[in-house]
């Protein structure tokens, strides 16, 4: 009879609205996105899914390496991904829940390989740009404005322009991350309508309604634009990959990527050419991330014989919890770190003298655990017989395309002598990321096991570089018509 009563009672706590409902904290990420319908089909059942979900937990825990530096309740958020689980799962639904998850853990490597492969291919009719904090949209076929005198985004689909982008940024990047990062992934992220739609609760349509307004903010125009079946993820600025000496005999050694082997093969023949210039710009503009391999070739020639090693980066490696013995050595002196171990065979008695004057006065923006971490890893720059030493002004150009390895090269020249960084702050990402596949739906979730420091201390995770001198592109260096931040750093140069 008791049973019978209490099944009444929770009857009617539903059908008056009075249940118990699922947390709000964590809505966002248990919320079920929209899939690409062809990616959709891959199912595994409920069972198999909580495994993989332990499986996450198990990884965040063991191995991770930012955890700790954010205060983020990763198990009570998977729990509710639990609590969502219907008994039959989609592979790609839940890869989109462990994606959105993992961008919260401080770590801007966290994330689901290929995620956006999952995402329904339907996209917007417009890329989007940045200028002083306002959003504008530009045509994605012709690189012109939406509409002439309305530059700025007020609103897409009757949502404001900043709850869009904030959910664009924190699905992409993490809402604790750095801005540049935030708005490098989240510019990406805001191309796909269809997905954007269902995470802001918009209904689909064949249409996409933006509200434009003038610079000064007092005029607006209604713009309607049909959903593309296409997109553009191109760098923008259409910015050339030559290097030269422009006018008045200033060096210009474009550093477009971290990751080409022709380009680091150039370096030595191009700095020569340089040598007798009156300064050097070094535009790393939307460099990305890749290898140290550029750095290590390029930072020499900034450096005399007699600079004794520069410790510009010291990290710490999570020891794995799964393993009995973890041997620390030579862990990260691999091809796209190069990070010794102080106990490494080849660390040189002069490296550890510097180390140790470096880390006299080190501050950690964060502790890491003696026992959950190794001892210092550290990047020492040395100056290299047969490369000459540089002397001259440098002007290194940066933007919010510069991340990981990118990081790595602006924050090395930072605070370096002749040296002045320009531009707008980096991405802010340094982590030695692992991918692990979870044992039945094969989702490949990639989690950084390394802490990395600044030599101020600060992380490069979720804070980013900052230049020394602000520039921002107008709306017509997007448009790829004018290049005013290299003209003003030109200025600079001859000045």
């Amino acid at each position: 009879m008791k049973s019978k009563l209490l099944t009444c009672i929770y009857l009617l706590a539903i059908i008056s609205g009075c249940a118990p409902k699922m947390s709000n904290k964590y809505q966002d990420i248990v919320r079920k996105p929209a899939v690409n319908d062809t990616m959709n089909a891959s199912k595994i059942s409920k069972q198999e899914a909580l495994q993989d979900l332990d499986e996450v937990a198990k990884i965040i825990k063991q191995n991770h390496s930012y955890i700790h530096t954010v205060d983020f309740n990763y198990q009570e958020a998977l729990s509710e991904i639990k609590e969502s689980l219907d008994d039959s799962v989609s592979v790609s639904v839940l890869a989109l829940q462990i994606h959105k998850l993992v961008q919260h853990l401080g770590d801007s490597h966290a994330y689901v390989n290929n995620w956006m492969d999952l995402l329904p291919k339907q996209f917007a009719p417009a890329k989007y740009g940045i200028r002083n904090g306002r959003i504008f949209a530009y045509d994605l076929n012709v690189d012109s404005l939406l509409a002439n005198q309305f530059p700025y985004v007020k609103s897409i689909d009757n949502v404001p322009i900043k709850k869009y982008f904030e959910r664009a940024g924190a699905i992409s990047s993490g809402e604790g991350s750095s801005e540049s990062s935030k708005f490098f992934r989240g510019r990406q992220l805001m191309q796909y309508i269809g997905f954007m739609r269902s995470e802001l609760g918009i209904a689909q349509g064949s249409t996409v309604e933006y509200v434009l307004e003038s610079e000064d903010g007092l005029k607006e125009k209604k713009v309607v634009l049909p959903v593309s079946t296409k997109s553009d993820f191109t760098k923008p600025f259409g910015l050339t990959k030559v290097s030269s000496i422009l006018p008045n005999n200033i060096g210009y050694l474009r550093m477009y990527s971290q990751n080409d082997t022709v380009l680091l093969k150039s370096i030595d023949s191009l700095m020569i050419s340089f040598k007798d210039t009156q300064a050097l710009i070094i535009d790393a503009r939307q460099c990305g991330g890749g290898k140290r391999s550029n750095l290590q070739a390029l930072f020499p020639y900034f450096m005399n014989m007699e600079d004794s090693p520069y410790i510009a980066n010291v990290a710490k490696l999570r020891i794995p919890q799964d393993v009995s013995e973890f041997d620390p050595k030579g862990k990260l002196d691999v091809g796209d770190k190069k990070l010794k171990y102080i106990e490494d065979d080849d660390t040189t008695k002069d490296e550890l003298e510097a180390l140790h004057r470096f880390l006299t006065d080190f501050e950690p923006a964060y502790e890491a655990s003696n026992t959950d971490f190794t001892d210092w890893y550290f990047m020492a720059m040395t100056a290299k017989p047969g490369k000459f030493y540089y002397d001259k002004p440098v002007y290194l150009i940066m933007d919010f395309g510069v991340g990981s390895a990118g990081d790595i090269f602006v924050s090395t020249f930072k605070n370096w002598r002749n040296v002045t960084l320009v531009g707008s702050p980096s991405n802010g990402r340094s982590g030695n990321s692992i991918t692990t596949k979870l044992q039945h739906s094969g989702i490949p979730v990639r989690l950084s096991t390394m802490i990395s420091y600044q030599k101020d201390g600060g992380l490069f995770d979720w804070v980013g570089i900052q230049p020394d001198v602000n520039i921002e592109p107008e709306i017509s260096d997007w448009l790829e018509e004018t290049d005013t931040v290299l003209d003003q750093v030109l200025i600079m140069a001859n000045n």
